[in-house]
Order: structure tokens, then C-alpha cells, then sequence
């Protein structure tokens, strides 16, 4: 039988609280030791029994405080043993008796997250950290800046994300690129690199688990066969691609590379339905195919479109108007008129001045008269308003409407592109002094004619026209550039050349162009002309003058010192013949002939 009062040494390693009071770290000290009754045996009886030992104060472990310098000398160790956690320092307190010591603040608890609530803390951070660039995709005033985030945002994307980019801002993103808040010529905005950026962030919205919407996707059908000064049959047939990949719910432009368009692509995350085309859809392909003026793709377009049951808009048969305008068939022309007219739609000033258009440039310069008439007593309608030109008005709606059974509503009145239109089929045919009355009307109208000094093709209207004097200008230098003759001294090699226009070239001289180049110079300091105007003046001067290569380079110093001196690269050539020392004969008459090739005004 064992000794009652025998103990075994049993070694318990210390708890150590840390810098913050909490028992949550235990470091290796040197062991306490304390003795602990041995186990009774089973024969022992209640006589045996002997009291415990009370444990003292100082030994035990439950102690919340440092109070002793041995604990002290214990912390520190410990903090050694472990360096990265920041030790306060302990400073020792000796309250008074009686005292109580200052109760700490508690502190919060760290709760122990799972490991989805730790990944969606993550996720939530992410995105806040990212937002700032989500919302500089759609509110960042310049595009190219925009475009970089967006490639920012696709390359450094985090795995606990599943989208780079949320498909709001995807979306919002693609209407700014498509979206053009002034009117500016569709060469300038609608570029080969807008529709490589709307296809990127297409096919991101598609990979992502997004939804390509029918808007984007006529967009993106407009986009790929736009960007170019004349549309090419691949232009048309990548839209046409991209219309397919619509029908068949492809990721977008799957049919023109086999190369995904976006750096992120899963497949198993395609959640994209299928999207019906509209009537929109269809008349962008044949708008795209009357721009190519291949009558065997109008018919590929127009095939799909009588396939899907649809009827035609306005802007369908205006598309078909324009069409038959640039291809000079007037019959055409009668016949979409007559279709716009049995379908109730309203024909307004864009129509009315395409009608201007296809007979000018068709030579039925007499009709595209009668229109402006009309329009411009609508204009003056009670302003000198006279007996006679109430009946001269009488008398054009009248001729018009037995002619070409064609009626202008009362409420329109010419615009930007009215004038410039006709300014530009009357210098085409060589009416240089119809040309510079029309001007003059424009000139001295009620309604100033307002907008930006822009070189611009303006054969459609937009929300906000420009103003019409440059591609004015540019209208009559091709008109002398087609019109006027060389002067007889120098065009001994040149016997068997006809002169181009014959009837009109007598007012096409080189004092009416050099009255009209003073009016150029003098514009507005914000105009800027075009590469085509420059060229054509430079032409117009060139035949004029006989090639007299010391006015072409008083011509060239007044407009490098009025607009500056870079423009395309045949101006360059044109510049660099005016200046050498051999006179390329070649060169000119080569310049000369090329007006008759110019067949579009």
C-alpha cells in the first residue's frame, strides 16, 4: 500500500499570455511543479483519507497578470521565440492596498471565417478596389483611354473573380463606342478599329456568360462593313459573316477567324440565347450592299430580307433610293418613290434632297431646279412675297408633279446639304454661275446656315449639320479642276486633247479661280480643308495657269503659311514636282487627265 502523503512530480508547461492579455499563443517555459495526491487504492477506507495540500496564490496557472519579474523575464522569452509578434512593453504597477487595478476594454473577438464567406470578402474587396475602372469605362471622356482600362481589365483579373468586367459596364462600354453624340462623318468615328474594339467587348460579353443584345449586334454588322471611303465586296461579305454568326448564336466573329477575339474564353460559361434579326438588321446589309454598288449582293441582301417576312421601313426604301441614285438609274429612283409613297411613308428634307442628288448627278438638272424652287419659296414664304413668285411657285409644284409625280410638303426648307448639293451636281455639269448664285442664296439667308467648319461629305442630314463652305469650296476646285483649258501657249503637245465641258469652259478662267482661292484664304481661322480640297485646288491652278510652276509655289506658300504644310501623300508629290529643277511635263498632263476619271462629284 502506498505512503498517504507520497506524491509524483507531474510538469504542466505554462500559459504565457500575450502582449494583448489573450491566452491565444503558449511558448516552452520551464516546467511548475507541484504535488498531486497518488491514486487511492481500492481496499482503502474513509480513514485514510488525508486533506490536500491548498495550493497557493503564487502557484497558480489561472493568473491573468504579470506581476512577478520572473513572469516578466518569461514573456520576453517568449517574444524572442517568436519575432514577428509585436510585444508591448510591460510595465510594472504596484497598486495600493485596498486599490483595484484598471479593468482593460475588451477586445473584439476574431471570428474565424469559412472558407466562402472568407472568398466572398475577397471577392467584394476586389471589386471595390476595380471600380473606379469600371466606371471609367463609360464615363471617361476619351475613348482611346477608355479602351486601355478595358485591356487593363481583361489582362489583370483575379482568380476568385468570375467576370473581368461586370456586364452592365460591358455593355455600357460598347454604347459609347457605337454612339456618336454630333454629327460627323461615319469615316471618322465607325473606323476598322471601332469594330475591332466592339468585337472584343462582344465576345468578352458572350465568354463571360453574358448576353449579346440585338442592338450590339446590328451594331457590330454596321461596324464591319463601314470604316472606308468606298466599301469593298470583303467589307460587305465580313458583315455578312457577322450577321450569320447572329443567326446561328456564335460567339461574335467566329466566322471571320477561328482566333478568339478576347484573352479570357470557357466555353461551358456561354450562356448567350439565341437573338432574331429586325428590320434594322437586314437594312444595314443592304445598306452595306448598296454602298459596294454590286447589284449581285443587293440581291444576296434583299433575299434575306424577303425570307425573314418582314416589310420594309422608310429607311429601307431609302436605302434602295440612294442606290438607284448613284447608280444613275432614274427608273429605280421613280419606282422606290412610288413604293415610299403607296406605303404612307413621309418622304422629309433627307429624301427631298436625295431626290435633289439623283437627278442632278443623273443630268436632269432641270427637275433637281424645280426642287430647289420649291424649297426656297417655302423659305420666303412672306418675306417680299410677291404675285409673281406666288405664281412662279404655282407654276414648279405644278411642272414637278407632271413630270416626276413628285410633291414637296410645304413645311420643308433647304438646309446645309441642299446647298451643298446643288452647288456641287451644278459645278459637276460646269454651271459655275448657277454654281456661285445658289451660293449666294446661302449666303444671304434667313436662316443662316450654322454648324462646324468641317470638310465633310454632306449627303446626308444628321442631328447637327456642319457647316456646308468647305465642301463647297472643294465642289467648285473640281469643277475648274474638270472645266477649265489650258491657254494656247501651252498646249502645243497637247493638239489632240478635247477639252473637257467645252460649252461652259469660257466662265472657268483663272481670274474667277483666283478670286475664289482670296475667299479661301480668308475663311474662318478654324477651318480646316481636306487633303481632297487642297489636291483639287492645286489641279485647278496647275491647268489654269498652263503649269506655271511660279504661281503654284506662290499658291503652295499662301497655304502653308494659312494651313499648315501636312497633308496626304500625293500632295507631297504634287509639292515636290512644283519645286524641281527639271519641269515633268509627264507629270501634269497626267494630273490634267485625271479629271476626267473623277466620276463622282
Amino acid at each position: 500500500m502506498p505512503r498517504p502523503h507520497s506524491t509524483t512530480t507531474v510538469q504542466m508547461a505554462s500559459r504565457v499570455p500575450t502582449s494583448g492579455g489573450s491566452p491565444k499563443s503558449t511558448s516552452p517555459v520551464p516546467p511548475h511543479t507541484f504535488p498531486v495526491p497518488e491514486a487511492k487504492s481500492s481496499t482503502s477506507t474513509s480513514a485514510s483519507r488525508t486533506k490536500p495540500k491548498k495550493k497557493s496564490k503564487a502557484a497558480s496557472p489561472r493568473r491573468t497578470h504579470l506581476t512577478t519579474n520572473k513572469e516578466i523575464i518569461l514573456a520576453l522569452k517568449a517574444a524572442v521565440l517568436k519575432p514577428r509578434v509585436a510585444l508591448k512593453p510591460v510595465q510594472e504597477h504596484q497598486p495600493s492596498k485596498g486599490a483595484q487595478l484598471p479593468q482593460q476594454p475588451p477586445k473584439p473577438a476574431v471570428r474565424n471565417l469559412s472558407p466562402s464567406a472568407f472568398r466572398r470578402r475577397g471577392i467584394l474587396q476586389e471589386r471595390s478596389r476595380r471600380w473606379s475602372l469600371y466606371e471609367k469605362l463609360v464615363k471617361c471622356p476619351d475613348l482611346d483611354d477608355a479602351w486601355k482600362t478595358y485591356q487593363e481589365l481583361l489582362q489583370d483579373c483575379p482568380s476568385c473573380l468570375k467576370q473581368p468586367i461586370p456586364q452592365k459596364h460591358l455593355h455600357g462600354f460598347a454604347s459609347r463606342l457605337v454612339t456618336r453624340s454630333e454629327w460627323v462623318p461615319p469615316s471618322r468615328t465607325r473606323t476598322q478599329t471601332t469594330f475591332l474594339r466592339l468585337l472584343s467587348v462582344l465576345s468578352t460579353v458572350y465568354h463571360t456568360g453574358g448576353q449579346v443584345r440585338l442592338w450590339e449586334w446590328n451594331a457590330l454588322i454596321d461596324a464591319a462593313g463601314s470604316g472606308w471611303h468606298k466599301t469593298r465586296v470583303a467589307d460587305f461579305n465580313s458583315s455578312f459573316n457577322v450577321y450569320q454568326d447572329m443567326v446561328a448564336n456564335r460567339a461574335p466573329g467566329a466566322s471571320l477567324s477561328d482566333e478568339p477575339y478576347v484573352p479570357l474564353h470557357d466555353h461551358s460559361r456561354v450562356a448567350s440565347q439565341p437573338v432574331a434579326p429586325d428590320i434594322v438588321t437586314y437594312t444595314t446589309l443592304l445598306a452595306i450592299a448598296a454602298a459596294t454598288r454590286k447589284e449581285y449582293l443587293l440581291h444576296k441582301a434583299e433575299a434575306e430580307l424577303l425570307n425573314s417576312g418582314l416589310p420594309p421601313n422608310r429607311s429601307t426604301l431609302f436605302t434602295y433610293l440612294r442606290y438607284y441614285a448613284n447608280r444613275g438609274k432614274l427608273s429605280g429612283v421613280r419606282a422606290t418613290l412610288g413604293r415610299m409613297k403607296s406605303n404612307g411613308f413621309v418622304l422629309g428634307l433627307d429624301g427631298v434632297n436625295m431626290c435633289l442628288w439623283a437627278y442632278g448627278r443623273n443630268g436632269r438638272l432641270d427637275i433637281a431646279a424645280l426642287i430647289y424652287r420649291i424649297l426656297r419659296h417655302h423659305l420666303l414664304a412672306g418675306v417680299g412675297d410677291s404675285p409673281e413668285s406666288r405664281a412662279d411657285y404655282q407654276d414648279a409644284v405644278k411642272e414637278l408633279d407632271e413630270l416626276e409625280d413628285l410633291t414637296i410638303p410645304p413645311h420643308l426648307k433647304p438646309d446645309a446639304v441642299t446647298y451643298y448639293t446643288l452647288i456641287q451636281v451644278y459645278a459637276y455639269r460646269g454651271r459655275l454661275r448657277e454654281s456661285l448664285v445658289v451660293l449666294e442664296h446661302m449666303m444671304t439667308s434667313p436662316h443662316r446656315v450654322t454648324g462646324k467648319l468641317e470638310d465633310v461629305d454632306m449627303r446626308l442630314s444628321g442631328p447637327v449639320l456642319p457647316n456646308p463652305i468647305l465642301p463647297i469650296f472643294r465642289a467648285l476646285f473640281l469643277g475648274f479642276a474638270r472645266h477649265a483649258i489650258l491657254p494656247e501657249h501651252s498646249c502645243r503637245s497637247l493638239s489632240a486633247a478635247e477639252p473637257h465641258e467645252k460649252p461652259h469652259s469660257e466662265v472657268w478662267t483663272l481670274d474667277q479661280l483666283r478670286t475664289l482661292f482670296d475667299n479661301f484664304i480668308d475663311l474662318p481661322q478654324e477651318a480646316r480643308p481636306s487633303s481632297r480640297t487642297v489636291y483639287w485646288l492645286l489641279v485647278a491652278f496647275a491647268i489654269a495657269s498652263g503649269y506655271d510652276r511660279a504661281l503654284l509655289r506662290n499658291v503652295w506658300e499662301k497655304l502653308a503659311e494659312r494651313y499648315g504644310t501636312v497633308w496626304d501623300g500625293r500632295i507631297e508629290v504634287f509639292r515636290a514636282k512644283i519645286y524641281e529643277e527639271q519641269f515633268d511635263l509627264r507629270y501634269f498632263e497626267g494630273v490634267r487627265t485625271s479629271r476626267d476619271r473623277y466620276k463622282d462629284p
